[in-house]
């Protein structure tokens, strides 16, 4: 089971040179509603777009401006809500706790997608479990064993690596164990490096989102023109 996972066949993606590549989009919505308020002729002026084209495409920029989504899932007595108060404690991060059982149910409503995700499992996976770590996903995921091998707060062990691979259960080797109970163990400092190499791509992930979104929104006729001229500019093709 792999511990990161990124989409299906992604795109290595360009690093935005922009502190705020989603600016351009502001300035044409704004300067397209600024037009939409005006009477003007089409074929000699500029383009007005449907009324009901802001909705969706504000909507998709509104996703790229939120802050920033830690999500924390697993089952009861996971240690989720554990591993997001010492997550807490370390750096002051605020993730939520999902139920995947809930999450991953047959049936279950599509949910937001959040910037980061972390997957803990104190038992071998069920096949919902197993299911939900194996979909294509955009954002980083972290995959997390708890509740195994030993060490105590400060993470000290008995053995070396090898003495901890042993005591792990088959399903739990290749994950990282973390015990969460004290902020300070050397186990968190794993989750710590991997939630700040997410944070520091999060501007590419989010662009790739947006893009995404607007290249949805495009096939739409009441939103597609609209769309197209936010992809450009997101792009830097078309005008700021």
């Amino acid at each position: 089971m792999p511990t990161v996972t990124h989409d299906t066949e992604p795109q290595a993606p360009v690093r935005p040179e922009s502190p705020d590549p989603a600016a351009r989009v502001r300035r044409l919505l704004s300067s397209a509603r600024e037009r939409s308020g005006r009477s003007v002729d089409p074929a000699v002026g500029p383009v007005v777009y449907d009324p009901g084209a802001y909705g969706p495409v504000e909507e998709a920029l509104a996703r790229f401006d939120a802050p920033v989504d830690i999500r924390i899932r697993g089952g009861l007595g996971s240690g989720r809500r554990t591993l997001a108060a010492a997550l807490r404690a370390r750096r002051g991060w605020r993730a939520q706790v999902d139920d995947l059982d809930v999450l991953a149910a047959p049936g279950a409503p599509a949910t937001t997608t959040p910037d980061v995700e972390i997957v803990c499992l104190r038992t071998a996976p069920c096949r919902h479990e197993e299911a939900w770590v194996r979909r294509p996903r955009r954002h980083a995921l972290l995959v997390v064993a708890t509740g195994v091998g030993g060490g105590g707060a400060d993470g000290g062990t008995d053995g070396g690596e090898s003495d901890d691979d042993e005591v792990l259960p088959r399903w739990a080797r290749g994950l990282p164990a973390v015990d969460a109970r004290e902020p300070g163990h050397r186990s968190v400092d794993g989750v710590v490096s991997f939630l700040e190499r997410a944070l520091d791509a999060l501007a590419t992930v989010r662009v790739a989102r947006l893009e995404a979104e607007l290249e949805r929104l495009a096939v739409h006729d009441e939103v597609g023109d609209l769309a197209e001229a936010a992809l450009c500019v997101l792009a830097g093709s078309g005008p700021s």
